[in-house]
């Protein structure tokens, strides 16, 4: 019998394709490594010691094989899974200076891979030969080998892969990160200790009432540029603009990066959202990203919306890059502009670097996006734009600007030209009219990523993101330390915005009552919780209604939907379980797509008005028995909790009777029928006469609509647990603003009729006007206090 050695001798040319191989291989490996700023000489040792080992196993097995197609195809394909893997390596330590991380895999989707095609070309035609290369040689190496037999010991060959695996510290990384996964996924709200992991549980809440403006506000984040490069003592005259600025505003100077910040999209989500961007290891942490970042968050963008701003982005890059359009339109952004929406505005369109518009280009457009939006003192306004020169690894050195005279570097260039150009455009906003109703914002988005520069680096600097705020009532240095999560509700507050919305892992730096505990960002249990709340409270990753099973779920005091773990708010106050059947019912969307989304309570003496509020949408509800069978009257008689599915179009349907919260409980679904009807609900086909029909057609004594004197007195408004006499005035603008609120007991009288408040809408019932009694709605005006507009008005 031939042995292994002897397999090779016929033909020196496999053998050479052999070697080859596993030098190609290993020549990726050094490559990938000469970009390394991060791991030590150990990391190197491990991937080159698995890359040799798995190669040699891998062989071997092949070399058991008799049926030579499938001996080479093993071979090809094997040898092609390692050259990619090589590659991605390599990207990642070209972009990053260090190995797979989250960072790699959050961005490992189909549409970076689109902007890589175009702003790559040559690395990846690089990537291509190299996998072409690396499947010709594994191909010769195998063609015409003359297997061997199976020994006593062949079978050893798979335990010993296996154990190969944990040799390489990216894969032995990644089995720990899904360890710490599954650790993490016995995280519930009952066990997470918001004190001593620095949480605010108020995050999980969206806290929109009575939400006012402020200043307006400009947001300039600075690719990479962080607040190394503004010291003069270590690059002097580099940053002249920013290093007078930080003297001239209110700076913070021990801001640092944490887990979940180091890279765009996530430092600014972080900075606006209060969290930062934690998610599963892996690239199922897209689902973040897919379903349009934390859309149960409630963020800057969204408190300023709400507050009436006009919320303008503008960037040099694609929006649709790791996915910042989607962010940005998902929490407040009216306006989401980038290369592609900025590119046709240009004078000359070729003038564009790998990213996309230089930084002069990109300035000079912002600031005549900024008169646009100054030349309507009536609307605040947060315009936010993003820097792109500097980014890494080489940066793009606009034209126009002069270079840095000390460092002949392409990234000290950018920076200094980013500096020059960022000085011109803050100028130009403080000639404005609105400059002192206006804040800037300057801020590094992350700090900087593996760069050419880097050798000019001071060793042991403790390197910070670069904060400053001009043109607030505050100025100075702050030196107590926070991170990317305090700086959304710290310019909140320098803005003068009235809110009460808490963020998770952010606080306002510059409230003295605000908690002054650092928890280490580090600290696993902090990681842990919000990774969990990211996923499970903060993002809506909607579920289609044939994988929600079970669908409700209630187990040793934690009840589940469609999967998810659930927390009740009411008004942004968390709400106990027993209120289900008790004074609430539960109510869970589901969309004409068939998707199931927000889950909430509502009160049961309001329940007939949000079901007509959410008369586009399908509605699961869990209510007592009797609320349940006036929806379905088929139901028959039983006691305890109902669960029905249905909408005002169709009617509703039971699916569980007599379901206890005590006892526990698990309804599934037979979703076939359930998402045909889902699916045929028509938008918009419910008229106003089921407004009516809530009152039976009955009109308050004192409920009275005046057209021509511009009033409307409402006897009753219901507003969650509230209730009020209310009077209204039309102002110029024909809007409805109270000009009178009176308290008034909380219970309603028997066979009353309330107008209702709730989700930006008033619902009446009746009303008495001019032409007869009539059901009307108001919709609220963003922004405005107690301030609505007649959306309808339809006599009985």
């Amino acid at each position: 019998m031939p042995n292994f050695k002897d397999s090779f001798k016929p033909d020196l040319l496999m053998k050479a394709a052999t070697i080859a191989t596993l030098v190609l291989l290993l020549a990726g490996l050094a490559i990938s490594w000469s970009f390394n700023i991060t791991h030590t000489g150990w990391w190197f040792l491990r991937a080159f010691g698995f890359m040799v080992l798995a190669l040699v196993l891998l062989w071997r097995q092949c070399l058991h094989i008799s049926e030579t197609w499938l001996r080479v195809l093993l071979a090809v394909v094997v040898v092609e899974i390692l050259a990619f893997f090589v590659i991605g390596r390599t990207v990642s330590f070209y972009l990053q200076g260090e190995s797979y991380n989250e960072e790699f895999f959050f961005h490992l989707n189909p549409e970076t891979a689109r902007f890589a095609l175009g702003a790559f070309t040559g690395m990846i035609t690089l990537a291509v030969l190299y996998m072409l290369v690396a499947g010709v040689l594994a191909w010769l190496s195998m063609w015409k080998v003359q297997a061997l037999k199976m020994g006593n010991r062949t079978f050893m060959i798979f335990p010993a892969l296996l154990v190969t695996l944990t040799v390489d510290p990216d894969i032995s990384q990644w089995a720990v990160l899904s360890m710490r996964q599954a650790n993490s996924d016995e995280v519930l709200l009952s066990n997470i200790d918001w004190e001593g992991t620095g949480l605010n549980r108020n995050a999980l809440y969206k806290m929109t009432d009575e939400i006012t403006a402020g200043k307006n506000v400009v947001m300039i984040y600075l690719e990479g540029l962080e607040r190394m490069y503004t010291d003069p003592s270590v690059f002097p005259g580099l940053t002249p603009f920013l290093t007078s600025a930080a003297e001239e505003g209110l700076t913070f100077t021990d801001i640092s990066q944490t887990r979940g910040t180091s890279f765009t999209v996530a430092g600014i989500l972080s900075s606006q959202c209060g969290t930062p961007l934690l998610f599963p290891p892996g690239p199922g942490g897209n689902d973040i990203l897919k379903n349009g970042f934390l859309q149960e968050g409630f963020c800057v963008g969204d408190i300023l919306d709400i507050a009436g701003y006009r919320n303008v982005f503008m960037g040099g890059a694609s929006t649709r890059f790791a996915g910042k359009g989607l962010f940005l339109s998902a929490h407040g952004y009216n306006e989401v502009l980038g290369l592609e929406e900025l590119t046709p505005l240009m004078d000359d369109p070729t003038y564009l670097n790998n990213w996309g518009l230089y930084d002069d280009t990109l300035l000079g457009l912002a600031a005549d996006k900024f008169d646009e939006l100054a030349a309507n003192p009536g609307q605040p306004f947060n315009f936010t734009v993003l820097t792109v020169d500097t980014h890494p690894p080489s940066g793009t050195v606009s034209e126009s600007c002069a270079p840095y005279p000390a460092i002949d570097n392409s990234i000290y260039h950018a920076i200094h030209c980013t500096d020059q150009l960022v000085g011109e455009f803050v100028e130009h906003i403080r000639q404005s009219p609105v400059w002192d109703d206006t804040i800037v914002m300057l801020m590094s988005d992350h700090l900087h990523m593996r760069n050419t520069g880097m050798d000019y680096y001071p060793e042991d600097y403790d390197r910070r993101l670069y904060v400053t705020m001009l043109n607030g009532d505050a100025t100075g240095e702050i030196s107590f330390p926070g991170a990317h999560m305090d700086v959304g509700p710290t310019l909140l507050g320098l803005m003068g915005v009235q809110h009460q919305q808490g963020f998770l892992a952010g606080r306002n730096l510059l409230n003295p009552e605000a908690p002054n505990q650092w928890i280490a960002p580090d600290n696993a249990d902090r990681l842990a919780a919000i990774t969990y709340l990211n996923i499970n409270l903060l993002s809506r990753i909607e579920t289609p209604l044939c994988e929600a099973s079970p669908m409700y779920e209630m187990r040793d005091g934690v009840l589940s939907v469609a999967g998810r773990e659930l927390d009740l708010s009411v008004r942004g106050r968390s709400m106990p379980l027993d209120i289900i059947g008790s004074t609430s019912a539960l109510v869970t969307l589901v969309s004409n797509e068939g998707k199931v989304g927000l889950t909430f309570p509502t009160d049961l003496d309001t329940l007939d008005y949000v079901i007509y509020q959410f008369r586009n949408n399908s509605l699961f509800l869990i209510l007592p028995a009797a609320m349940a069978r006036e929806l379905d009257p088929t139901a028959g008689d039983y006691e305890g909790l109902g669960i029905v599915f249905g909408n005002l179009q169709d009617g509703f349907t039971t699916l569980a009777k007599g379901v206890s919260l005590e006892a526990g409980f698990g309804v599934d679904t037979e979703c076939g029928d359930l998402l045909t009807w889902s699916r045929a609900l028509e938008p918009d086909t419910i008229g106003t006469e089921r407004l009516a029909a809530i009152c039976n057609n009955t009109v308050p004594a004192g409920s009275v609509w005046n057209e021509d004197a511009g009033t409307l007195t409402l006897e009753s408004v219901s507003y969650t647990d509230l209730r009020y006499r209310a009077a209204f005035k039309r102002n110029a603008r024909g809007w409805y603003t109270v000009n009178a609120l009176i308290d008034l007991p909380p219970d309603p009288p028997p066979g009353s009729c309330d107008a209702y408040y709730g989700s930006m809408e008033v619902l009446i019932p009746g009303v008495q006007t001019p032409d007869g009694p009539a059901s009307m709605m108001l919709r609220k005006i963003p922004g405005v206090p107690l301030t609505f507009e007649l959306e309808t008005i339809a006599p009985f």
